[in-house]
């Protein structure tokens, strides 16, 4: 069962009956107060070393960043996303706006695909949250009916459960926006990992099983030709199908592309629906279906 993370600045009565409910029906709910810092430490990705060790948070962040090689040092390991994937959170003030951890909740919603949920009076609701926050799956006014919230909940539960079978997909791209915007729109589908250069790519690659790498053709110090060497020169990657991602649509340009024999290229500037219409279709046509 998934894991609710229960944001909250003070238990009430109200509160906590609705924290109890929902622990009766096996969820897993952890309670905590509307601060960044304090939501982050449970949404934060935890990774160990091969042996099981936990790896302190920094350190792993900073070996991503670098693309250290895993087994290099003590410290290489594995993420696993065992976070909560559900948040609600029960407003009970108008004044306080929560401005800074409405914000962070908004970058996970986007981020990770986190579904978050609101409960709150009508007013609470209109002042803290607005009528336009399109990162809200849904809101409840109180008093709040338990049977609709655990219907919602449970088919959230399951969609959860259902990314353990999800392909992964690698996304290699240099530029922030893309790996956002592509990690955005596959991420209701697929798992994703994505990684801001090549060396990042090939330390994933060690530490990940992945089903399709997304490649971004033209990318500084090592370009998306060099990495395809280098994927395709490793054993544990050489089967892993790749597609290349490119900003140049010229016949010059695509020639170029097709010259590294690409299972197929992206352009960068398709439509979304046609970027998931393809690589929906990859995965039909070569019998790696869902």
């Amino acid at each position: 069962m998934s894991k609710i993370l229960f944001i909250t600045e003070k238990v009430s009565f109200i509160s906590e009956g609705i924290v109890n409910h929902l622990k009766a029906q096996n969820f897993e709910v952890i309670t905590v107060k509307p601060d960044v810092t304090a939501i982050s430490n449970y949404l934060k990705e935890k990774t160990t070393t091969s042996e099981g060790e936990p790896v302190d948070p920094e350190v792993a962040a900073l070996l991503a960043q670098e693309g250290a090689e895993a087994g290099d040092g003590e410290t290489g390991g594995e993420t696993q996303e065992d976070y909560p994937r559900i948040l609600i959170l029960y407003l009970q003030s108008e004044e306080n706006l929560m401005v800074e951890v409405l914000g962070y909740i908004r970058d996970q919603v986007e981020d990770k695909g986190i579904r978050f949920f609101v409960i709150g009076t009508q007013d609470e609701i209109d002042t803290v949250i607005g009528k336009s926050a399109t990162y809200v799956a849904q809101s409840y006014v109180r008093p709040v009916d338990l049977q609709e919230l655990l219907k919602h909940l449970q088919k959230e539960s399951d969609a959860v459960d259902k990314l353990k079978d999800f392909k992964t997909i690698l996304i290699v791209d240099d530029d922030p926006t893309v790996l956002r915007s592509m990690k955005s729109l596959l991420a209701t589908k697929y798992k994703i990992l994505v990684a801001n250069s090549g060396m990042n790519a090939i330390t994933i690659l060690a530490k990940n099983h992945v089903d399709l790498i997304l490649l971004d053709f033209e990318m500084p110090v090592i370009n998306g030709p060099k990495v395809l060497e280098m994927i395709r020169s490793d054993p544990a990657s050489a089967n892993i199908p790749v597609m290349f991602l490119t900003a140049k649509g010229d016949k010059r340009s695509i020639m170029e592309v097709l010259r590294f024999k690409p299972e197929k290229y992206l352009l960068k500037t398709m439509l979304p629906k046609e970027i998931m219409d393809s690589i929906n279709e990859f995965f039909l046509m070569h019998n790696r279906t869902l």
